[in-house]
């Protein structure tokens, strides 16, 4: 499938000035730019130390120090880019005067970076006493600068150690040709008669020239004064139109660049503002000092939330590691914070406007999500964007611009994109990469918990090298790269403890039943905890609790009766096949959510009745408001992401 841009590119490069400019004109010499050829969706950001560094250490390690030093010459007093692409993890093309030099990518392969250089950069990083290199005959010369591959008759010698798909520079009478991914091992290479040797993959020649007017961030900031205005200009007014309607107005703080960003805007505007910060528990500790920053600098108190009834690890072990298909600790750990945060603060209002650091280029969802929106999840939150169309190189433009460097959480400079839980399954294998190097003990936490999943299902290694955990239904090119390699990995499911989970037996199937109307029996798999049960079994209708015969009868509204007992057993009785069907499920599902609700507290700020309340860290109904809709249950972040028949046990 083609990748869309998520946002129209407005990034062009101004020759003359040597710098990159987010509308045509430069402010410096007034030429226009040339428009950058990006590849989407188009989300161009400026590297920073730890991907400079990153940079120079793969340099070192595949072609030497002295290509090292090169690069580190040739860069010096210039800015690189970065624009993240498509791939299997992380990859970004670098861009250095307005031209792709290079991918840096993170090879799962590997489990490590690798630099893979365009044509130009293989020629500057190229010399005689370099490594990860091959010499080819004069004769494979023309064919190999017109795509053929490199088969080993026309090697005439391997300089260095190369692994198999290590990048390769490829080298015809001390000219650089192509660029090409390593098929053999450079031993392999010298020894078979025949065979593919190289696959190549740049060979077409971008010249790039010595550039003798150096760039920095004052004289970008200088090249991009009027379009900075323009924009800055653009959201602070859209803000205070945005405010008009709303007595409360708050700013989201993440203690990330873009809720930064945000923040400083409507610190600029007018409208008087809170700031608030969802803490999930499981914040990098820069982000928790970022946040008391914030809170100095802007002279604000900051309103956020702890929910000491949820606990993340204490869910992990009941539902397994939260997934991209299926992220259950975000409606917890996120909204029901925010929910509480406003419902606390701002007890009197219907609305509050909250201002996000939320942009289009951040992924598809967010790019067909209008500017202003409600979110269904926060009853009393109306969301803003103000800086829904920038770019991330926009973002940090503005950052540098209005010296804001001192805010920005430091993670940025090590190299992570996004900031957000540590342990989130949309984070990338680079990100965890990186984390062994920043936050040794946070990982190992997390692969401790991961190691006892993967031993209990017999999982592949993979689970944890490749990050299979992070999903609950396969990438293709994930399950391309296992098929070619031989490796069995059938998803059983994302619970590490599948031995004491809730599950229900169907042991009799939809009948008739003597009473009218059908019938079905179910087994629970565990005892069942009446008195718990009978806080929330109300939402399906009218409830009596027998202790001494351990029987909860519910009764709906059209007088159908459920039996539950102590022992496991239910009793599900419907005027149809048809609704009996609907039934089970609807029941197993409420039981199944109050013998695991955490009190996060979501059901309760979405309930138009106001019929639920916590009560001991659980929710209850309240028998006067509840009107049995059953609406609750989609809002539950436990049922939200699973599907209907995970409840039920299949038979063999």
């Amino acid at each position: 499938m083609k990748i869309p841009f998520l946002g129209k590119v407005r990034l062009h490069w101004c020759n003359n000035c040597q710098v990159p400019l987010i509308r045509k004109n430069c402010s410096v010499c007034g030429n226009s730019g040339e428009k950058l050829q990006i590849t989407p969706p188009g989300d161009i950001r400026p590297a920073f130390e730890g991907d400079i560094k990153r940079l120079i250490e793969l340099i070192k390690r595949q072609y030497g120090e002295e290509s090292a030093i090169k690069f580190e010459i040739m860069i010096q007093n210039h800015i690189l880019l970065l624009n993240k692409v498509p791939y299997i993890d992380r990859m970004d093309e670098i861009y250095f005067l307005g031209r792709v030099i290079g991918l840096l990518r993170f090879n799962p392969l590997k489990d490590d970076f690798e630099l893979v250089p365009k044509l130009s950069l293989a020629e500057k990083l190229w010399s005689m006493n370099a490594s990860g290199w091959v010499e080819v005959d004069i004769g494979a010369k023309e064919p190999i600068k017109k795509g053929a591959s490199v088969l080993t008759p026309g090697i005439l010698e391997v300089h260095g150690k190369i692994n198999l798909n290590d990048p390769v520079i490829i080298v015809c009478q001390q000219e650089v040709i192509a660029v090409g991914l390593a098929k053999m091992t450079d031993q392999t290479m010298l020894t078979t008669p025949r065979g593919v040797a190289i696959k190549t993959k740049y060979r077409k020649k971008t010249q790039l020239n010595d550039s003798f007017s150096p760039s920095s961030w004052e004289k970008i900031i200088e090249a991009n004064h009027q379009s900075l205005a323009y924009i800055e200009d653009e959201a602070i007014r859209f803000i205070e139109k945005t405010a008009e309607n709303f007595r409360s107005v708050v700013v989201a703080y993440s203690g990330g660049k873009d809720s930064l960003v945000t923040l400083n805007l409507v610190a600029q505007s007018d409208v008087p503002y809170d700031i608030i910060f969802a803490d999930t528990g499981l914040e990098y500790p820069e982000t928790i000092e970022n946040i008391e920053l914030i809170a100095k600098t802007f002279g604000r108190r900051i309103l956020s939330d702890e929910n000491e009834t949820w606990d993340f690890w204490d869910r992990f072990e009941h539902f397994g590691p939260p997934t991209r298909n299926s992220r259950w600790c975000c409606k917890s750990a996120k909204l029901a914070p925010v929910n509480t945060i406003l419902e606390k603060n701002f007890p009197n209002e219907d609305q509050v406007l909250t201002f996000l650091g939320k942009r289009r280029y951040e992924s598809f969802g967010r790019s067909q999500e209008p500017r202003i929106s409600k979110n269904p999840w926060i009853p009393k939150q109306i969301s803003a964007s103000p800086i829904n169309n920038w770019s991330a190189f926009e973002v940090y433009l503005y950052i540098k611009s209005r010296d804001l460097m001192s805010l920005l959480n430091p993670l940025y400079s090590q190299g992570f994109i996004r900031i957000g839980c540590w342990v989130c399954p949309a984070s990338s294998l680079a990100d965890f990469s990186i984390m062994k190097e920043t936050h040794p003990n946070l990982l190992e936490q997390l692969t401790q918990k991961l190691s006892n999943i993967r031993s209990h299902r017999d999982y592949p290694i993979q689970y944890l090298t490749w990050g299979l955990w992070r999903w609950k239904i396969l990438p293709s090119k994930v399950l391309k790269i296992l098929k070619r390699m031989n490796i069995t990995y059938k998803i059983q499911g994302s619970p590490s403890d599948y031995d004491t989970q809730l599950q229900f037996h169907v042991t009799r199937s939809p009948s008739p039943c003597v009473l009218g109307g059908y019938s079905s029996y179910l087994s629970a798999n565990q005892m069942l905890e009446l008195e718990l049960i009978n806080n929330l079994l109300p939402i399906m209708g009218k409830t009596q609790f027998n202790d001494e015969l351990d029987i909860l009868i519910s009764i709906d509204v059209n007088e159908s009766r459920t039996d539950i007992f102590r022992d496991g057993s239910v009793i599900v009785r419907d005027v149809s096949q048809e609704k009996l069907k609907i039934t089970n499920v609807e029941f197993v599902k409420t039981i199944f959510r109050i013998t695991y609700c955490d009190g996060c507290g979501v059901c309760t700020f979405n309930c138009e009745e106001e019929a639920l309340l916590l009560s001991d860290g659980k929710v209850k109904v309240d028998l006067e408001k509840c009107i049995h809709c059953k609406r609750c249950n989609s809002f539950c972040p436990l049922l939200r992401y699973r599907s209907d028949s995970s409840f039920f046990i299949e038979r063999d």
